[in-house]
């Protein structure tokens, strides 16, 4: 797929691709409930300071979630913690539909592509995007990190992870086995992507990249660097 791409083609290849393989990828993706929940761990717990160490602390929090599939193993976890609003997003019908199965009403779910979405500033404690907004092109995760910025709360908190690579796009028409619609990746590397979150005005606190090791259709796995961030508003 070109690099020039139209964006709105771009989501529409993602949107079916990921309704056509949307049981697979969970399954697929049980090797990285570790890794996710050991990083929701330490949102959490920073989340919680903030909220002790303010002066007018409300105890009721906030959290948004972008590219949550079907909400396993984060969105459930998180629809457990007390006092706490749950909203999160997918732009596939099939994940959202599949977490809608797994996780309480409470839950707000909204489908659809994360840079349609709109939230007044200052709406969240905390927003998380695990393996979302690298789907982006790249001008628009600079875009999408903006907005995350607003929607924070002053002390709020994001948690996502990146490419560790930089690249402009690449693209995949048979991802996970896949036989409609192409995955879309993009990638400013660790410095760019580090860049990108301190010109925004995020202060980052976690900073690290881990390997993923991806089971590839042939039986073979493949390694993948993950630039993970927890960055402070």
């Amino acid at each position: 797929m070109s690099a020039t791409t139209p964006s709105t083609q771009l989501k529409a290849d993602i949107k079916k691709a990921y309704d056509a393989i949307a049981p697979k990828y969970l399954t697929w993706t049980e090797s990285t409930h570790k890794v996710r929940l050991s990083y929701l761990n330490t949102l959490l717990q920073n989340v919680n300071s903030t909220a002790a160490a303010a002066p007018s602390s409300q105890p009721h929090k906030h959290i948004l979630e972008l590219g949550c599939g079907a909400g396993v193993p984060v969105t459930q976890h998180l629809s457990t913690l007390p006092n706490t609003s749950v909203t999160a997003n997918d732009i596939s019908e099939t994940q959202i539909a599949l977490a809608r199965e797994r996780l309480p009403e409470s839950v707000t779910l909204i489908q659809g592509d994360m840079m349609e979405l709109s939230f007044e500033n200052g709406s969240f404690d905390a927003v998380l995007a695990m393996y979302s907004i690298f789907h982006l092109p790249r001008d628009e995760q600079v875009t999408m990190l903006t907005r995350i910025h607003g929607w924070l709360k002053d002390g709020g908190w994001l948690l996502a992870n990146f490419s560790g690579s930089e690249f402009e796009v690449s693209s995949d028409e048979k991802w996970l086995g896949g036989e409609e619609g192409v995955v879309h990746w993009s990638g400013w590397g660790v410095e760019g992507t580090r860049k990108v979150l301190t010109d925004v005005g995020f202060g980052i606190e976690v900073d690290e990249v881990k390997e993923d090791e991806e089971g590839e259709e042939d039986g073979s796995v493949k390694k993948v660097d993950f630039y993970w961030v927890l960055a402070k508003k």
